[in-house]
């Protein structure tokens, strides 16, 4: 290819860390001085940018300042995407010479030439690169946009590819956020049922470790058993030095995009496994079910306190009413919330259910 080998665009397509290394070497390929490459995938919330050479006092002006000034970004907005555009011609007119953005922020930098493509250009999804020649160095010709043509419908490919790991990161971390959030544990598998992540407590708790394939402990019986089955699996485990307590799994599939495969089927979440504490105390969540049921304080001191006691009958004098005053509280309170009795109430509360801290 004469620039770059093709083997190196998609090595940096599945590690980000690559991009940089690659840029640089595209840059000195092409005898630039500074250039970025960045997209924005507004729809999977996924973003990204490399950069070389780029002055950054001037990177910060540029956002600060000199954006609603460039009088370069409507044209290279229009391109087509994958179209490499010149802007040396562009660059000589007296529109562009006596601009503002010209004035401060082009001619100080001592910018020659910028090779401009949209190597994605959809809607939520844009993927601008710019490569500059500044100084004493000549302007691009012809062969050298040929040049860059020539590596753009791999470098296209690139950016679909990281944008799709960016955006299994972001589910992982969403699954580790809403995970602490909850208190509760999380196993994250691919579909080979190897381990991706484990959080902390889990961890502790089990001995299970990421990266491994599940195999003979009960915990690891008891996470493949619900993955299997899709119903959740209660399981008894003894950390060391601990009393042995009882973890409840429960499985929940994830819709895969096929095009992570092309990363070798490595490093796309297939299953979350949530595990919770059986022997973690909770409790009622009563200002919301009040709020969504329109019960007064005293109705739900009424089922505060038949929840606490699992009792009925001395309802009426652990609260100094009268026990058929009790009982008609219960009763608004089933009419209220549309239950069947006691038993219904304590199904509806137990949705209402919150882990203490």
């Amino acid at each position: 290819m004469g620039m770059v080998d093709i083997d190196e665009i998609y090595d940096a397509a599945f590690d980000r860390e690559r991009f940089e290394p690659l840029l640089r070497k595209i840059l000195t390929a092409m005898g630039a001085q500074a250039g970025f490459l960045a997209w924005v995938d507004m729809k999977r919330q996924a973003r990204f940018e490399v950069q070389f050479g780029n002055d950054p006092a001037y990177l910060q002006s540029y956002a600060e300042t000199y954006a609603q000034h460039d009088i370069l970004q409507p044209t290279l907005q229009a391109a087509p995407e994958g179209v490499v555009m010149h802007a040396f011609e562009v660059l000589q007119s007296p529109e562009v010479r006596e601009s503002r953005f010209y004035r401060e922020w082009l001619a100080p930098q001592g910018v020659v030439d910028n090779l401009a493509v949209n190597l994605i250009k959809r809607e939520q999804m844009f993927a601008p690169m710019a490569i500059l020649r500044t100084g004493d160095a000549p302007p691009f010709n012809a062969e050298d946009v040929a040049r860059l043509e020539s590596i753009v419908p791999h470098l296209k490919r690139a950016v679909h590819v990281q944008s799709r790991l960016v955006h299994q990161a972001n589910l992982v971390g969403g699954y580790q956020r809403i995970t602490s959030g909850a208190r509760n544990g999380l196993v994250l598998l691919d579909d080979k049922l190897r381990v991706l992540d484990v959080d902390r407590a889990t961890q502790r708790l089990t001995g299970l470790q990421a990266e491994q394939v599940l195999g003979g402990s009960a915990f690891e019986k008891a996470l493949l058993s619900t993955v299997r089955d899709a119903a959740p699996v209660a399981v008894d485990v003894t950390p060391q030095d601990e009393e042995s307590l009882t973890l409840l799994c429960v499985a929940q599939p994830l819709e895969r995009d096929g095009f992570g495969d092309f990363a070798g089927g490595s490093g796309v979440v297939a299953h979350a496994i949530h595990v919770l504490r059986v022997d973690q105390p909770a409790t009622i969540a009563f200002a919301s079910m009040a709020d969504r049921y329109g019960l007064t304080p005293t109705e739900v001191r009424v089922m505060a306190d038949a929840f606490a006691h699992a009792d009925l009958t001395e309802l009426g004098d652990r609260l100094g009413m009268a026990r058929a005053t009790a009982r008609t509280h219960l009763h608004r309170i089933y009419d209220k919330t549309g239950v069947q009795g006691f038993a219904g109430l304590a199904l509806l509360a137990h949705r209402f259910a919150v882990p203490i801290a």
